[in-house]
Protein backbone atom coordinates (compact mmCIF):
# COMPACT_ATOMS: atom_id res chain seq x y z
CA UNK A 1 0.00 0.00 0.00
CA UNK A 2 1.46 3.65 -0.89
CA UNK A 3 1.13 6.48 1.21
CA UNK A 4 0.83 10.28 -0.26
CA UNK A 5 3.38 12.45 0.71
CA UNK A 6 2.36 16.07 2.19
CA UNK A 7 3.49 17.11 -1.14
CA UNK A 8 0.72 15.11 -3.18
CA UNK A 9 -2.12 15.90 -1.04
CA UNK A 10 -0.90 19.59 -1.43
CA UNK A 11 -1.16 19.65 -4.98
CA UNK A 12 -4.63 17.46 -5.03
CA UNK A 13 -5.90 20.20 -2.60
CA UNK A 14 -5.15 23.00 -5.11
CA UNK A 15 -6.31 21.29 -7.43
CA UNK A 16 -9.68 20.90 -6.05
CA UNK A 17 -9.51 24.54 -5.15
CA UNK A 18 -8.83 25.58 -8.27
CA UNK A 19 -11.24 23.53 -9.93
CA UNK A 20 -14.27 24.87 -7.77
CA UNK A 21 -12.93 28.61 -7.99
CA UNK A 22 -12.67 28.49 -12.29
CA UNK A 23 -16.31 26.95 -12.02
CA UNK A 24 -17.25 30.35 -9.64
CA UNK A 25 -15.51 32.43 -11.93
CA UNK A 26 -17.43 30.68 -15.09
CA UNK A 27 -20.45 31.07 -13.47
CA UNK A 28 -20.09 34.64 -12.60
CA UNK A 29 -18.94 35.46 -16.22
CA UNK A 30 -21.92 33.93 -17.55
CA UNK A 31 -24.51 35.78 -15.86
CA UNK A 32 -22.48 38.92 -16.72
CA UNK A 33 -22.18 38.71 -20.25
CA UNK A 34 -24.46 39.51 -23.07
CA UNK A 35 -24.64 41.09 -26.60
CA UNK A 36 -25.94 44.05 -28.27
CA UNK A 37 -27.43 44.38 -31.52
CA UNK A 38 -25.98 46.96 -33.61
CA UNK A 39 -28.82 47.10 -35.98
CA UNK A 40 -31.61 47.61 -33.45
CA UNK A 41 -29.47 50.62 -32.62
CA UNK A 42 -30.23 52.24 -35.96
CA UNK A 43 -33.18 54.13 -35.26
CA UNK A 44 -31.77 55.83 -32.28
CA UNK A 45 -28.36 56.97 -34.27
CA UNK A 46 -29.74 60.47 -35.22
CA UNK A 47 -29.78 61.13 -31.59
CA UNK A 48 -26.76 61.89 -31.19
CA UNK A 49 -25.45 65.60 -30.90
CA UNK A 50 -26.19 68.41 -28.75
CA UNK A 51 -29.81 69.36 -27.83
CA UNK A 52 -30.76 72.40 -25.77
CA UNK A 53 -34.32 73.24 -24.78
CA UNK A 54 -36.75 74.07 -21.72
CA UNK A 55 -38.49 71.97 -19.98
CA UNK A 56 -40.46 71.88 -15.98
CA UNK A 57 -41.09 69.31 -13.57
CA UNK A 58 -43.59 68.97 -10.78
CA UNK A 59 -42.62 67.38 -7.44
CA UNK A 60 -44.31 65.88 -4.72
CA UNK A 61 -45.78 68.77 -2.91
CA UNK A 62 -46.76 70.08 -6.27
CA UNK A 63 -44.16 73.03 -6.85
CA UNK A 64 -43.89 73.62 -10.05
CA UNK A 65 -39.88 74.25 -11.48
CA UNK A 66 -39.01 75.42 -15.23
CA UNK A 67 -35.87 74.71 -16.28
CA UNK A 68 -33.58 74.54 -19.01
CA UNK A 69 -31.37 71.68 -20.16
CA UNK A 70 -28.39 70.46 -22.40
CA UNK A 71 -28.11 67.25 -23.56
CA UNK A 72 -25.09 65.64 -25.10
CA UNK A 73 -25.60 62.27 -27.09
CA UNK A 74 -22.92 60.57 -28.14
CA UNK A 75 -22.60 57.14 -30.19
CA UNK A 76 -19.76 54.63 -29.14
CA UNK A 77 -18.61 51.19 -29.67
CA UNK A 78 -19.37 51.29 -33.41
CA UNK A 79 -23.14 52.60 -32.84
CA UNK A 80 -23.69 49.66 -30.24
CA UNK A 81 -24.65 51.85 -27.78
CA UNK A 82 -25.98 55.59 -27.41
CA UNK A 83 -24.36 57.69 -24.04
CA UNK A 84 -26.56 60.19 -22.66
CA UNK A 85 -25.51 63.39 -20.55
CA UNK A 86 -28.25 65.23 -18.96
CA UNK A 87 -27.79 68.89 -17.30
CA UNK A 88 -30.71 70.91 -16.31
CA UNK A 89 -30.79 74.15 -14.12
CA UNK A 90 -33.50 75.99 -12.63
CA UNK A 91 -34.75 79.46 -14.15
CA UNK A 92 -35.11 81.12 -11.65
CA UNK A 93 -31.72 80.72 -10.22
CA UNK A 94 -29.37 79.46 -12.81
CA UNK A 95 -28.72 76.24 -9.88
CA UNK A 96 -27.98 72.46 -11.72
CA UNK A 97 -31.45 71.11 -10.38
CA UNK A 98 -30.68 67.73 -11.92
CA UNK A 99 -27.49 65.45 -13.49
CA UNK A 100 -28.06 62.62 -15.25
CA UNK A 101 -26.36 59.94 -17.00
CA UNK A 102 -27.63 57.00 -19.44
CA UNK A 103 -26.30 54.40 -21.52
CA UNK A 104 -28.66 53.19 -23.69
CA UNK A 105 -28.62 49.79 -26.04
CA UNK A 106 -30.32 46.69 -27.08
CA UNK A 107 -29.94 43.27 -25.21
CA UNK A 108 -30.00 40.83 -27.38
CA UNK A 109 -30.98 37.72 -24.71
CA UNK A 110 -33.75 39.89 -23.49
CA UNK A 111 -34.83 41.00 -27.27
CA UNK A 112 -35.62 44.81 -25.79
CA UNK A 113 -33.81 48.14 -25.19
CA UNK A 114 -32.10 48.94 -21.79
CA UNK A 115 -31.86 52.05 -20.12
CA UNK A 116 -28.87 51.89 -17.45
CA UNK A 117 -29.40 55.68 -15.85
CA UNK A 118 -27.58 57.22 -12.63
CA UNK A 119 -28.70 60.83 -11.19
CA UNK A 120 -26.56 62.79 -9.26
CA UNK A 121 -28.26 62.83 -5.89
CA UNK A 122 -27.02 58.59 -6.05
CA UNK A 123 -30.08 57.50 -7.81
CA UNK A 124 -29.85 54.74 -10.58
CA UNK A 125 -31.99 52.63 -12.38
CA UNK A 126 -31.99 50.09 -14.99
CA UNK A 127 -35.55 50.19 -17.15
CA UNK A 128 -36.53 48.14 -20.27
CA UNK A 129 -37.59 50.07 -23.23
CA UNK A 130 -39.35 50.12 -26.55
CA UNK A 131 -40.05 51.41 -29.86
CA UNK A 132 -43.59 52.17 -30.43
CA UNK A 133 -45.27 52.10 -33.60
CA UNK A 134 -44.83 56.32 -33.99
CA UNK A 135 -41.09 55.96 -33.57
CA UNK A 136 -40.88 57.31 -30.31
CA UNK A 137 -38.81 55.66 -27.78
CA UNK A 138 -40.51 54.72 -24.11
CA UNK A 139 -38.43 53.79 -21.10
CA UNK A 140 -39.54 54.03 -17.26
CA UNK A 141 -38.83 52.31 -13.88
CA UNK A 142 -41.20 51.85 -10.90
CA UNK A 143 -41.12 54.38 -7.74
CA UNK A 144 -42.94 54.07 -4.79
CA UNK A 145 -46.41 54.32 -5.37
CA UNK A 146 -46.04 54.57 -9.48
CA UNK A 147 -44.24 54.47 -12.34
CA UNK A 148 -42.12 57.27 -13.79
CA UNK A 149 -42.39 56.78 -17.73
CA UNK A 150 -40.38 58.82 -20.60
CA UNK A 151 -41.35 59.26 -23.72
CA UNK A 152 -39.21 60.50 -26.57
CA UNK A 153 -40.55 61.34 -30.02
CA UNK A 154 -37.36 62.86 -32.27
CA UNK A 155 -37.22 65.03 -35.61
CA UNK A 156 -34.62 66.53 -37.68
CA UNK A 157 -34.43 69.25 -35.16
CA UNK A 158 -36.98 68.53 -32.45
CA UNK A 159 -35.85 66.43 -29.28
CA UNK A 160 -39.25 66.52 -26.87
CA UNK A 161 -39.27 64.29 -23.90
CA UNK A 162 -42.32 63.77 -21.73
CA UNK A 163 -42.07 62.65 -18.12
CA UNK A 164 -45.17 61.27 -16.53
CA UNK A 165 -45.64 59.98 -13.08
CA UNK A 166 -48.07 56.92 -13.60
CA UNK A 167 -49.68 55.84 -10.36
CA UNK A 168 -50.18 52.72 -8.88
CA UNK A 169 -54.24 53.36 -10.13
CA UNK A 170 -53.37 54.28 -13.44
CA UNK A 171 -54.11 58.01 -13.12
CA UNK A 172 -51.03 60.02 -15.05
CA UNK A 173 -49.95 63.14 -13.82
CA UNK A 174 -47.62 65.26 -17.07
Amino acid sequence: MKTETLKQRAIKVLMIILTVAYGMMAYKAKAQTGTTNQDKMKPLLGWAGEWQGEGWSIDASRQRTEFTVSENIQTKLEGRILLAEGIGKAKSTGQEGFHAFGVFYYNEEAKTYEVKSWLNDGNMSLSKAEINEQGQFIWGFEVPGGRIRYTITLTDTTWNEKGEFMMESGQAFP
